[in-house]
């Protein structure tokens, strides 16, 4: 029998800018599916939600545990989680939701496919969720979608593939400030490279974009080759937080690449910068016939974020499948109407 989605319950856990957006959303379109929402800022607790996102109050105000968050039902219960990029970081925040009854579906980029980069606590996380009868997910438009599983998806029509080229061109000019600092815009040539030697710069999770697709495709990877380089400006201008001198960094271009051993090729490509005059995502496949998708303007990340974090947390809460997912083991996300 096909199931049908009813009914579930959503708690957002962190409220920063993507988190707020989350929060939005929510509130938009999946109004009374909220029952709470969980941060750590004193500015933030105690405060309803509806007063945080400039609506009519809720009667839900933000509390600073899971704990603290009154279940009304037995439906299916979601945590959107939004604190942070390192698993091993936001791992314990995940756990206590995981005891709390809750599936977790996370914008942490390292979740979305950690099999690579953390194999024992991947394990551990699956096992665990495995245990409590819950699904975890990491997902996001990049990593989650653009450079992952839109082209997964793409490879359906094709019967052999040779080679598979993503590219995306994010003017940053037109995003948070948050992310204006994760590309180094505004640091001197000599900083950028000292912290993009030290991962502490840069986009997370192109790496693990990369190995989401290769395992979804069943690809055996010989070789992996990461780089990550500034792109700088000649001229000085104004950005509406600081100002940028000649010489200074404005963006990178971070490039991911593997290769099979028969001879198969991914490249994703990556310019985030003030530079680029307008956005753009492209997916070139080659095989037994070609395929080229072009998204002019590109997916806005920050919007598309909360939607597709909402859409997945609708998917995940249709089918628990208990353990650590990835967006290939999951039911096609899409934008479910309710």
């Amino acid at each position: 029998m096909e199931k049908v989605l009813r009914d579930f319950e959503i708690v957002v856990y962190g409220l920063g800018p993507i988190g707020m957006e989350i929060l939005k959303k929510c509130e938009e379109h999946l109004q009374g599916k909220v029952i709470g929402a969980v941060d750590i800022d004193p500015n933030k607790v105690g405060k309803d939600i509806g007063e945080l996102i400039d609506i009519e109050k809720r009667g839900i105000r933000v509390v600073n545990s899971i704990q603290e968050v009154k279940v009304k039902s037995d439906h299916p219960r979601i945590a959107i989680h939004a604190t942070g990029s390192n698993l091993r970081t936001v791992w314990p925040q995940i756990k206590d939701l995981i005891d709390s009854g809750f599936s977790v579906v996370s914008t942490c980029e390292q979740l979305s496919y950690p099999w690579h980069r953390y194999p024992e606590l991947a394990k551990e996380i699956d096992g665990y969720a495995a245990e409590k009868g819950v699904s975890v997910i990491g997902t996001g438009v990049n990593p989650g979608y653009v450079m992952d599983t839109l082209v997964l998806s793409l490879t359906s029509v094709l019967s052999d593939i040779s080679s598979i080229r993503v590219t995306r061109r994010v003017d940053v000019k037109k995003r948070r400030l948050p992310l204006q600092k994760k590309v180094g815009v505004g640091m001197t040539e000599e900083e950028f490279n000292n912290l993009a030697a030290e991962g502490k710069l840069g986009h997370v999770g192109l790496e693990e974009s990369l190995r989401l697709l290769a395992a979804g495709l069943n690809f055996e990877l010989e070789e992996v080759e990461n780089s990550i380089c500034p792109k700088l400006t000649d001229e000085a201008f104004s950005l509406p937080h600081f100002d940028v001198k000649a010489g200074e960094v404005i963006g990178l271009h971070q490039v991911s690449k593997a290769f099979t051993k028969d001879g198969r090729k991914i490249e994703l490509d990556l310019v985030m910068a003030t530079s680029v005059e307008e956005s753009e995502d492209a997916i070139e496949i080659n095989g037994d016939m070609k395929q080229r998708l072009v998204v002019p303007g590109g997916i806005f990340g920050d919007s598309a974020t909360a939607s597709i974090i909402i859409n997945t947390a609708k998917t995940v809460a249709l089918d628990i499948k208990p353990g650590l997912q990835t967006m290939k083991d999951i039911k096609l996300t899409r934008s479910i109407h309710l």
